[in-house]
């Protein structure tokens, strides 16, 4: 595959992405950035993720949604295996594509290579939730540091 697909998330120190299928934490700041590095291309999320999305969110984006149990999404396309979202990536014409979560996405993407870098914005206080973001996969990266700020820190991981 030869499709740059760019991992965007936000976790805490301990890999904290999410709580009953919605952010732990309201950051404004980083859901701008999220949105304007979204703005225009494609994302690519699990189901669980899809249906927690603000409707706006959908807007000038399209998105790829891995899912067993829907068959169609507005302004998108649904996918159920690797296999099948490998074959749709490939007739896909856009210069950056976000993959956006969750974990189980993030995962089998982080796992399988699929991400040419990754903006994590780690969220600093502590939260409780029920799904994470194994950060090991990003120890043997290259680590950049685009942003500091009392709130979070956004790092810049290459692959």
């Amino acid at each position: 595959m030869n499709k740059k697909i760019v991992g965007i998330m936000a976790a805490t120190l301990d890999g904290l992405i999410g709580r009953n299928n919605s952010l732990p934490w309201h950051c404004e700041e980083d859901l701008k950035f999220f949105e304007e590095r979204t703005f225009g291309h494609y994302m690519i999320m699990g189901r669980k993720t899809y249906e927690s999305i603000p409707d706006h969110l959908f807007v000038d984006r399209k998105s790829i949604v891995f899912s067993q149990t829907i068959s169609e999404v507005p302004n998108g396309i649904v996918v159920r295996s690797l296999e099948e979202f490998e074959q749709i990536i490939s007739t896909i014409n856009d210069d950056k594509i976000f993959m956006i979560g969750g974990s189980q996405i993030a995962h089998l993407f982080l796992q399988n290579s699929m991400l040419s870098s990754f903006l994590l914005t780690v969220i600093h206080g502590k939260y409780s939730g029920d799904s994470y973001l194994n950060l090991k996969y990003f120890d043997r990266c290259k680590k950049e540091i685009l942003l500091r700020s009392k709130d979070f820190d956004r790092v810049l991981y290459s692959f």
